[in-house]
């Protein structure tokens, strides 16, 4: 039988109903990029059926060099001891991962399927990774016989309501307006970051033990995210913009001693230039903000930051500027300019 979730519904929403529900069929699929998800889900499911005395014996999680077929289908096919249920959580599964994996032949591939056609009731078994292989036959399997929950990225609203949980229950407030500019500023939706859930959740725990009087300021998210690449951006872009070369340099040299690296400065610094002036043309072009963000699938708040700045060049200066990062990350790569010295040489040409 196959399972569908609704489009309105993230797969946390969907599991979080499930979970109450008791919900469960013996054999779920859980994937996507917000890994954190994955493993609060499967947790969580671990935590409903399994004795927490009997964990040893009634909870097996395969992965690495015990993820085998024979491994996996010996677990599932245990009864438990004394839980309500057994659960088998089969981690980053390799033919989850490559359609040939090494290891899973036909052979192994056939008793695997055979075991998900008739699985064994008193078993709870988990397969998840962040990236399957659409094109594997047992992720095709999963997907289209078996309850799956696709932990994708969140959108602003679902994200608001999963941050204000959590506020809540690191017993601290927050407003509206102030958990708006706290995801804006995390940098969640940037095209180019890599800032996830995980790490949400880490900052939101920094802000509560920064937080005095038991509510979060805007104040305490700007001095808990300092440091955060994309906000560095943000200010040394404005830096530049007004001219103001030596807070330019200062912040530079900030970042560097929180364990920036030149690379991943330069990196970003090209990114903004880069959607400067892309937003820009769009802009000449006659397009609303709104549409550009929709162009270039970038974050409202960031597009309207960016353009702020972008406002301070013309489109030829921030040609000019883009041309300099470029040689600039050629000469360090072909070691022709120390790292430090090259970014400090472009802060005082522009």
């Amino acid at each position: 039988m196959a399972y569908n979730q609704t489009k309105t519904e993230h797969a946390f929403q969907t599991f979080h109903k499930d979970l109450k529900a008791g919900d469960f069929a013996p054999v779920l699929f859980m994937y996507g990029e917000e890994e954190y998800l994955i493993d609060w889900a499967a947790e969580s499911i671990v935590g409903k059926y399994v004795d927490n005395s009997m964990r040893d014996f009634d909870f097996v999680k395969i992965q690495d060099e015990d993820a085998t077929a024979e491994a996996l289908l010996e677990a599932c096919d245990t009864f438990s001891m004394l839980s309500v249920k057994r659960v088998v959580w089969a981690h980053n599964f390799p033919p989850l991962l490559k359609k040939n994996a090494k290891g899973f032949g036909e052979s192994e591939l056939n008793k695997l399927m055979n075991y998900l056609n008739s699985p064994n009731e008193g078993t709870i078994l988990i397969l998840s990774c962040m990236n399957p292989d659409e094109g594997a036959a047992l992720v095709k399997n999963l997907k289209k016989e078996h309850k799956s929950y696709a932990f994708e990225r969140l959108d602003m609203a679902q994200l608001m309501g999963f941050a204000e949980k959590r506020f809540k229950s690191n017993r601290v407030q927050i407003d509206r307006s102030t958990l708006r500019y706290f995801i804006d500023e995390t940098g969640y939706f940037n095209k180019e970051s890599d800032y996830r859930i995980l790490n949400l959740v880490n900052d939101i725990k920094k802000l509560a033990a920064h937080a005095s009087g038991f509510s979060v300021t805007k104040d305490d998210v700007d001095q808990t995210l300092h440091g955060d690449l994309d906000r560095f951006a943000f200010n040394f872009l404005d830096a530049i913009g007004a001219n103001r070369k030596d807070t330019a340099l200062r912040l530079l040299y900030n970042m560097l001693g929180a364990g920036g690296d030149v690379y991943s400065i330069l990196g970003l610094l090209v990114n903004q230039f880069e959607l400067m002036l892309e937003a820009k043309e769009l802009r000449d072009s006659d397009m609303n903000q709104e549409q550009i963000a929709k162009t270039l699938k970038v974050n409202p708040y960031r597009l309207k930051k960016a353009l702020t700045v972008a406002d301070k060049f013309s489109n030829k200066k921030i040609k000019e500027i883009l041309i300099q990062l470029y040689e600039i990350d050629r000469s360090i790569k072909t070691g022709m300019m120390e790292q430090t010295l090259a970014l400090e040489l472009l802060i005082g040409r522009i």
